[in-house]
């Protein structure tokens, strides 16, 4: 019995029910020789639940009797077929969750899920630079969903107090507790202050559009980057914001003092700023949400911080 748990228990992770089902034995029967080996540190344990998984302990082979114990139970367990169906065991694992995700009755959801905070987080690990980012015009805080979980620490700003509120009433029931609120201007101290190592990255979502001067507000999102060194990247500044458009009631229904931009006449307000390595495009109209301003084209312009002239 002992030498044929320990060749199936080296062909797989198997649970003690598994192993007394491919023996044909009891399993109180099973689980007491399973915890004289365990004992004898031949067989390793791990509690899943109300289930103990067992393998064959690491560097069990090294001592030359226990492997020549291994060859044994393998012959054993060759000869009554019991090698040949553990594929089959693993496999009735699988059937459950299989016959589930069959069924065809589970309704798709639509937009982001409720869980995206912990996919961002799992992949942060994957950007060079996450230190710190800026939420230029946060409002109600919807882009700290992203930001948040991907950065080590975020500074949001907006000039409206009740949408600062908002956005810390969000960030509070999200469990956001890396996220700095500032009520005021880009160029305020107070935002100078929490920005003055400069950010990784800066974020300016459908904001430019509401600025009185564009090409000033441009030039303060680039200067809470962080400047180039010889050693690292200036910081990236990121806007979203529309195209021209001719939809005049978003100035009254939204507030909009701009209809949109011409994509050469944002990138020439990147060029102003100091930003370099510049990219831009459009986005795909089904990303639009489903506020009034759906119907425009979005697009988005990335560059960095360049040296100083």
């Amino acid at each position: 019995m002992r030498l044929r748990l320990l060749a199936l228990a080296g062909r797989a992770e198997l649970g003690v029910s598994e192993l007394a089902d491919l023996l044909g034995k009891g399993q109180p029967k099973v689980s007491r020789h399973c915890a004289a080996l365990r004992e004898a540190g031949l067989l390793y344990g791990r509690k899943q639940g109300t289930w103990l998984l067992l393998r064959l302990a690491p560097q069990a082979t090294d001592d030359p009797v226990v492997a020549d114990a291994l060859r044994a139970g393998n012959r054993l367990c060759e000869e009554d077929g019991s090698l040949r169906r553990v594929s089959s065991v693993l496999a009735a694992r699988d059937r459950a969750t299989r016959e589930f995700f069959a069924r065809g009755d589970r309704v798709r959801r639509i937009g982001p899920p409720d869980e995206l905070a912990a996919y961002l987080r799992a992949i942060a690990v994957l950007m060079p630079a996450r230190g710190l980012a800026v939420d230029a015009g946060t409002g109600d805080g919807a882009l700290l969903e992203l930001l948040a979980p991907l950065f080590e620490r975020v500074v949001a700003i907006d000039r409206a107090e009740p949408q600062v509120a908002l956005a810390r009433e969000r960030a509070i029931e999200r469990g956001f507790d890396n996220v700095t609120f500032v009520c005021g201007e880009l160029d305020d101290d107070e935002v100078l202050s929490a920005t003055a190592d400069g950010a990784d990255a800066v974020f300016a979502a459908r904001v430019l559009h509401h600025a009185p001067v564009p090409r000033r507000a441009v030039q303060d999102l680039v200067s809470l980057a962080a400047e180039p060194t010889e050693t690292a990247p200036g910081g990236a500044v990121v806007i979203l914001d529309y195209e021209s458009h001719r939809d005049e009631a978003l100035r009254e229904q939204e507030a909009d003092l701009w209809l949109g931009f011409e994509p050469r006449e944002l990138r020439d307000l990147a060029l102003e700023a100091n930003l370099a390595d510049i990219q831009q495009g459009r986005l795909p109209s089904p990303w639009n949400g489903t506020g009034p301003d759906r119907h425009l084209v979005w697009q988005w312009l990335s560059g960095r911080r360049a040296p100083t002239p």
